[in-house]
C-alpha cells in the first residue's frame, strides 16, 4: 500500500466528515468527483450533484452525533484508493440510538486532490 496516498486519503476523509457535519455543501461539493456512483437499495445512480441535506437529514432522525466508529483505508495506490467505514452508530442526544451504518467509498487522485467518486451504504434500524 502506498502509505503517502493512505495519508492524503485519510486527510479527505477527515475533511469530507467534517464538512458533512457542518452541512457545508460547497466544501463537500470539493470533494467529489462527479458524477457520484451511489450503490443501494439494489440499484446503482450516477448522480451530478450532492444528494443529502446533511442538516435535514440529521434534523429529521434527531442525530446529535455518531458513536463506535471504526474505519480504515483499506486499500490505496498511487491514483485510487478505497476506505471502508466497518460502522459508526448514529445517536440522539440523549445517546439512544438512532441506526447503526456502513460504508464504502472509492477515491481517486485528481489534479486537485483526493475525491470521492462511489459510496455504497448499508443503515440497520436500532
Amino acid at each position: 500500500m502506498d502509505e503517502r496516498a493512505k495519508d492524503e486519503v485519510l486527510a479527505a476523509y477527515a475533511a469530507y466528515v467534517a464538512a458533512f457535519r457542518a452541512n457545508d455543501i460547497q466544501a463537500i461539493d470539493k470533494l467529489i468527483q462527479y458524477p457520484l456512483a451511489h450503490i443501494g437499495n439494489g440499484k446503482t445512480t450516477l448522480l451530478d450533484a450532492y444528494p443529502i441535506k446533511p442538516a435535514e437529514l440529521m434534523a429529521a432522525k434527531q442525530w446529535h452525533d455518531s458513536k463506535d466508529i471504526a474505519y480504515e483505508v483499506v486499500f490505496a495506490s498511487a491514483d485510487k484508493a478505497h476506505i471502508i467505514l466497518r460502522r459508526a452508530k448514529r445517536v440522539r442526544m440523549d445517546g439512544s440510538p438512532i441506526e447503526t451504518v456502513s460504508v464504502f467509498y472509492a477515491l481517486t487522485r485528481t489534479a486537485s486532490g483526493w475525491k470521492f467518486f462511489a459510496v455504497s451504504d448499508i443503515i440497520i434500524p436500532a
